[in-house]
C-alpha cells in the first residue's frame, strides 16, 4: 500500500511539473511577441509591464523570465541650441583672391602672369586703398633705340621713322596715356602708389644725345613727360659727352637709369668680376654726374642670369628691365615667361615692348584693363570681406 501511495505521489507531481510549464511557455512567447501600434512600431509587453500598464499579475514564486533589452523611447526634451561662433567655418572663409588668375587671353603662349607680393593682407588692402592706383591702372614699358632722319634708309628692326615716332606720340596723347619716372613705377609696383591710370615709361638705349635733343625734347617739354634714359657708363665717355648729357639732365625731363658700364651682354660663360662690374660700377658714375642712385637696371642686350640678377638685389636695384615683348605691367600682375620666371624675382626681369609697334602695345594694354577692372569688381566683395576679417590689426599689436 506504500508503495502505490508514493507511486500516486510521484504520478502527480510529474503532472503538476507539466501543466507548469506549459504556461511558462505561452507567458515566454506572449512576452515575444508583445503588440503593435498604429504607426507599425512594437511595443514589448514586457516593458508595459515595467511602466505599470501590463494586466498581468505576479505569481507566488519566482520564475525564470527572458531578459528583454528596452529601446529608448524619444524625448521631447529640447536640445538647447549651440550658441554661434564667431570662428569664421572653413566653408565661408573669404580666401585672398589673387591677380595671378587673372589671365589676358591673347598673351603669347608660355607668358603668364606672375603675383610677387606675399602677404595678401599687404596686397589687397593696397589694391583698394582709395588713395592710392585703382584697380585696372596700368603701365607699359617701351624701349627706343634710334630714329631715322627723314630720306635716311631703315635697315634694323630697332629704328623707327621720325614720322613713326610723331604718331605714336600724338596717338599716346589721345589714348590718355601719360609716361611716370623709374622712381614712380617703384612706387607703384610695390605697394600701388598713385600714378595715372593709363601710364608708359618710356625708355631710350644706349648714347644718343642728338635723338634725345632732336626727337623727343620737343614732346617732353610740350606734354610735361619724361625720358627714362638707359646709359652706359664707359670710361670710353668724353668730356664734352658728359657735360652735354649733365646739361640736358637739369631740364628735368630725363630719368637716368644704368645700362651696364660697358654694354657687356651677360651670358652663363660671363666672368664674374666682369658681371660684377656691369653691375655695380654704373651706380657710382651715375652718382658723379647726375647727382642721383640709379634704382633700375637695364640689362644690356636684353641679357642676365641668375648671378647678375642677384648681384643687382644686393647692389640696391629695385627693377630690372628685359627685351621680351611680354605684355604691359599692373600691380601684383607681370607677364613672364619661363626664362624670368625662373629668376624669382619678377621686378628685376620686367618686359619692355618694341618701338617699331609702340602703338599696338598701348591698344593692347587698354583691352587688358577692361577685363582687369572687370574682374576686380567680381572679386571686390570677396576681397573686402577678407580685410574685414583676417587684415585688422589684433589687440596687443
Amino acid at each position: 500500500m506504500k508503495k502505490f501511495f508514493c507511486l500516486s505521489i510521484f504520478i502527480c507531481g510529474l503532472l503538476l511539473s507539466s501543466c507548469s510549464s506549459s504556461s511558462i511557455a505561452g507567458s515566454i512567447l506572449s512576452a515575444k511577441e508583445g503588440s503593435e501600434t498604429a504607426d507599425g512600431r512594437m511595443i514589448d509587453t514586457e516593458a508595459s509591464k515595467i511602466t505599470g500598464n501590463s494586466d498581468s499579475t505576479a505569481t507566488s514564486r519566482p520564475i525564470p523570465e527572458p531578459t528583454l533589452t528596452m529601446t529608448a523611447a524619444p524625448t521631447l526634451t529640447q536640445t538647447p541650441t549651440p550658441t554661434p561662433s564667431l570662428t569664421p567655418s572653413p566653408t565661408s572663409t573669404p580666401t585672398a583672391p589673387d591677380l595671378i588668375s587673372f589671365s589676358y587671353s591673347d598673351l603669347h603662349q608660355g607668358v603668364q602672369p606672375v603675383a610677387y607680393i606675399e602677404d595678401p593682407c599687404d596686397y589687397l588692402i593696397s589694391r583698394w586703398d582709395e588713395d592710392k592706383s585703382a584697380p585696372g591702372t596700368i603701365v607699359v614699358p617701351i624701349m627706343f633705340h634710334s630714329v631715322a632722319k627723314p630720306g635716311r634708309e631703315i635697315t634694323d628692326s630697332t629704328t623707327i621713322s621720325v614720322a613713326y615716332l610723331d604718331y605714336f606720340m600724338e596717338r599716346a596723347k589721345t589714348l590718355g596715356f601719360s609716361t611716370i619716372t623709374t622712381e614712380e613705377l617703384i612706387g607703384f609696383l610695390e605697394s600701388n602708389e598713385k600714378i595715372p591710370e593709363r601710364s608708359m615709361i618710356l625708355i631710350l638705349d644706349d648714347r644718343r644725345p642728338g635723338v634725345i635733343e632732336e626727337y623727343f625734347m620737343p614732346y617732353l617739354e610740350e606734354n610735361d613727360w619724361t625720358l627714362t634714359l638707359a646709359w652706359p657708363t664707359t670710361d670710353a665717355t668724353s668730356n664734352s659727352l658728359w657735360e652735354r648729357m649733365e646739361s640736358l639732365a637739369e631740364t628735368g625731363y630725363l630719368d637716368v637709369q644704368s645700362h651696364g658700364h660697358d654694354h657687356i651682354y651677360i651670358q652663363d660663360y660671363t666672368p664674374l668680376e666682369e658681371i660684377e662690374e656691369e653691375v655695380y660700377q654704373p651706380i657710382e658714375v651715375i652718382q658723379s654726374h647726375f647727382g642721383t642712385t640709379p634704382r633700375a637696371l637695364i640689362w644690356p642686350g636684353g641679357n642676365f642670369n641668375q648671378i647678375s640678377v642677384q648681384l643687382a638685389q644686393e647692389a640696391g636695384f629695385k627693377l630690372g628691365f628685359t627685351v621680351f615683348s611680354r605684355g604691359p605691367v599692373m600691380y601684383n600682375w607681370i607677364p613672364l615667361g619661363p626664362q624670368e620666371t625662373a629668376m624669382g624675382a619678377p621686378l628685376l626681369v620686367l618686359p619692355r615692348f618694341w618701338s617699331t609697334a609702340a602703338d599696338a602695345a598701348l591698344e593692347k594694354a587698354l583691352q587688358i584693363v577692361e577685363e582687369a577692372r572687370v574682374a576686380a569688381e567680381i572679386l571686390k566683395a570677396e576681397e573686402l570681406a577678407y580685410i574685414a576679417s583676417y587684415c585688422q590689426p589684433q589687440d596687443g599689436d
